[in-house]
């Protein structure tokens, strides 16, 4: 009888066993496969749409009012008119390549939303955030494990380190905030031009997952955020990452 409980009990072992290899193959590796996919295709369909549509300088003024209605503030222009693109405030499009070459980021896709759906197919944009370049927090989503772990290794990002946002008509260069410790107004900052940093925000720390105003404003200043769950196969804390805008390289206007 005790023989065959220990043999009942060594089978239910082997099968949890494989239970768990299993979903770690697909963890690891599967939704790696279908994320790399997603990936691809979209990358392919961006860079056909910014091709297929006259290039915009983002620069340029706003239009001029009509007929005598006030000038409009160039923030709350429809993205396309500013020359970011028409899948910007839609749902899982595509909207922006990002890099961060010493998180090992290069040119990963991200989507519009950050609802589960679209963070399986890579870094999604949270909506009603600023869009790259303006004044406010542009805010980016991506899993640490799993489909691709765009944003494995962004606790490597240290004070300085790039962080790059493509759109369809400009390159945003942004700089990780000082991570030692919090800079006071006014303090130096020599990788920004002008030296101005957003006092009391660190380059990189770790929150709640209910402490959304992460996400928000500071200022005047355009930032950049990237939010991913903490610990790694975790997700009782959130791991964020804060840049500042440092240059931006328009591209060839028609």
């Amino acid at each position: 009888m005790v023989s065959r409980i220990a043999g009942i009990l060594g089978e239910l072992l082997i099968t949890f066993g494989v239970i768990i290899a299993l979903f770690v193959f697909y963890q690891l590796y599967w939704t790696g496969v279908s994320t790399g996919k997603a990936q691809a295709q979209a990358a392919d369909d961006l860079r056909s749409q910014w091709d297929a549509a006259a290039p915009v300088d983002p620069a340029a003024p706003p239009p001029p009012p009509v007929d005598g209605a006030p000038a409009a503030d160039p923030a709350a222009l429809d993205p396309t008119m500013a020359g970011y693109g028409s899948g910007w405030g839609t749902e899982g499009a595509p909207v922006a390549f990002l890099t961060a070459p010493n998180a090992g980021i290069h040119d990963f896709v991200a989507f519009e939303g950050v609802d589960l759906g679209t963070l399986a197919n890579g870094p999604g944009h949270y909506p009603g955030t600023a869009l790259p370049g303006q004044v406010g927090n542009s805010a980016f989503a991506a899993h640490r494990d799993g489909n691709g772990a765009p944003f494995d290794n962004i606790d490597r990002l240290g004070t300085c380190d790039d962080i790059i946002v493509e759109t369809s008509s400009a390159i945003f260069r942004y700089k990780v905030l000082p991570v030692d410790g919090l800079a006071g107004a006014g303090e130096a900052f020599d990788c920004v031009p002008e030296g101005t940093i957003v006092p009391g925000v660190p380059g990189r720390h770790i929150v709640t997952p209910d402490q959304s105003q992460v996400v928000t404003p500071h200022g005047e200043a355009s930032m950049v955020t990237f939010t991913t769950c903490h610990p790694q196969w975790s997700n009782t804390h959130r791991l964020i990452v804060h840049g500042v805008l440092a240059g931006v390289e328009a591209k060839a206007v028609a």
